[in-house]
């Protein structure tokens, strides 16, 4: 961005553009108009493949996008707004606060895991942080999504779906050399099995037997109890359910079983990795900012409201909101999300631009097909936007933001981590009220400090995870020096 402006594009293969932005009109303009501008095909492809169902997810060669066995995140336009219809109420606010409970037990459950490690420590101990929050988000998202018990934190193994999902999704294996992926992708184009195909399409189909015995479940439940509100459960997969059979809702409106049992994988991806690395990076930059871990600390232990305070309550503690905030901003775990023109169109911009020819454009002209990147860590760290001081982490910016942050595209808080318009994260206030609970309980509890030799870079996959740069493994960790607040000698 630096070199080329906040508006350039490239030739790709076979002929067609990339276009990357962060003009502010142009982005809310593509953003708020999901048919004109959808997710890219090949993400929809991608994204339907592990978090689909049926016979898409388990075919080895690439179907049509006409299956309906897409999720939320990998449906096309008419799909997911008919999707999302039926899933709102399940993510509304007064349902996320009857989840809290479940946040504070497994908060609670990993702040004691990691005091049993250091009990007569007092000079603490070095802990891969972001496998504990893992197991702890995993847990939470299993019973708070489709009330569904991992025992991660217990550490057993035995889990027959976790042991599918981390199959499916696991970041951690080693990366193919790319004679091996051209192979693999010859493969795939071929129909030809391989090892990796054969495992991964075991993984889903365990997913999908466990995870339809889930809904059919659940199906039976509710209608066994029609009428009784307290038997229906509160996790999101049963809210869901019941929105779907709801006599208020057409039945051409509804989601099929493929379409609901795609929803497990959607909530596991999309609620479980996120919210761990992101909170994983915020006790990194304790470790950054030990003046920022110093003042956080003493405000949450001088709030007075014990253990397991309610979500309103968590809303009103100001400098941990800040915190939150900065965290997103600064290290985003989605830092690029692709858009595909729909057809041939001239995108506004706010700014006009001089073209390579030498004439000033006021417009974007793409052609259908062409791809458009939305550079969502670029933006949250654009110094036109938050100030020359952009790159740095500092939580007391959110108390005074430049005037032009409120141009600035997003659901919430002006950023783009939870994205904007239609296709807006739909579980942005679970994973806040997640996060902050995690914070909360660990950071009243523990000391976070790091080793200085070690240098932690985010490695993306579906997300930006962290890893210790030239680390033999290769493998997604965070490991912090922790020490019990008060006990260090």
């Amino acid at each position: 961005m630096d070199k080329y402006g906040k508006t350039f594009r490239w030739r790709r293969f076979f002929g067609s553009y990339e276009l990357c932005t962060i003009d502010m009109r142009a982005i809310n303009y593509i953003m708020s108009r999901n048919t004109t501008f959808p997710k890219s095909k090949r993400l929809r492809i991608g994204l339907a493949r592990v978090l689909g169902a049926g016979k898409y997810s388990t075919c080895i060669v690439r179907p049509s996008l006409t299956d309906e066995t897409q999720g939320l995140l990998s449906a096309g336009p008419e799909a997911h707004k008919r999707q999302r219809r039926i899933m709102n109420p399940a993510f509304s606010a007064p349902h996320i606060r009857n989840l809290v409970p479940i946040f504070w037990a497994k908060s609670n459950q990993l702040r004691d895991m990691w005091l049993d490690t250091l009990r007569d420590k007092p000079e603490g101990e070095t802990i891969d942080v972001l496998l504990g929050l893992t197991c702890a988000t995993l847990d939470i998202i299993g019973i708070a999504g489709f009330g569904y018990e991992f025992h991660s934190l217990e550490g057993t193994d035995e889990d027959e779906l976790a042991k599918a999902f981390m199959g499916v999704f696991n970041s951690n294996e080693e990366r193919p050399s790319m004679t091996t992926a051209l192979f693999m992708i010859m493969c795939q184009r071929l129909g030809i099995p391989t090892k990796q195909s054969r495992r991964f399409k075991a993984n889903l189909a365990t997913i999908r037997r466990i995870g339809m015995s889930i809904v059919n479940d659940k199906k039976v439940v509710l209608q066994e109890n029609k009428g009784d509100a307290e038997s229906h459960g509160r996790d999101l997969l049963t809210l869901l359910i019941k929105s779907n059979i709801s006599p208020d809702l057409d039945s051409n409106q509804a989601m099929t079983d493929d379409e609901i049992l795609g929803q497990i994988s959607t909530f596991l991806a999309a609620g479980h990795e996120t919210t761990s690395s992101s909170t994983s990076w915020a006790l990194y930059a304790l470790t950054k900012h030990p003046e920022v871990q110093t003042k956080l600390r003493q405000e949450l232990l001088s709030a007075g409201l014990g253990d397991e305070p309610s979500m309103e309550d968590l809303d009103k503690i100001p400098y941990l909101n800040n915190f939150i905030r900065e965290v997103l901003r600064v290290y985003p775990v989605v830092p690029l999300t692709v858009r595909e023109a729909d057809c041939d169109t001239v995108i506004p911009v706010g700014e006009s631009y001089t073209d390579i020819h030498g004439k000033v454009q006021n417009g974007i002209r793409v052609q259908k097909g062409d791809s458009i990147g939305i550079p969502v860590l670029a933006m949250n760290r654009a110094k036109d936007v938050w100030g020359e001081d952009a790159l740095n982490f500092k939580p007391e910016r959110w108390d005074n933001l430049p005037e032009a942050v409120k141009d600035m595209p997003g659901i919430w808080s002006h950023l783009m981590t939870f994205i904007h318009g239609p296709h807006a994260c739909i579980g942005y206030r679970f994973a806040l009220i997640e996060m902050k609970a995690l914070l909360y309980s660990l950071i009243r509890a523990f000391e976070f400090d790091i080793d200085p030799s070690l240098e932690i870079i985010a490695k993306t996959s579906l997300v930006a995870r962290p890893c210790v740069k030239g680390d033999a493994d290769n493998i997604n960790k965070m490991p912090l020096i922790c020490r019990v607040v008060g006990r260090r000698e």
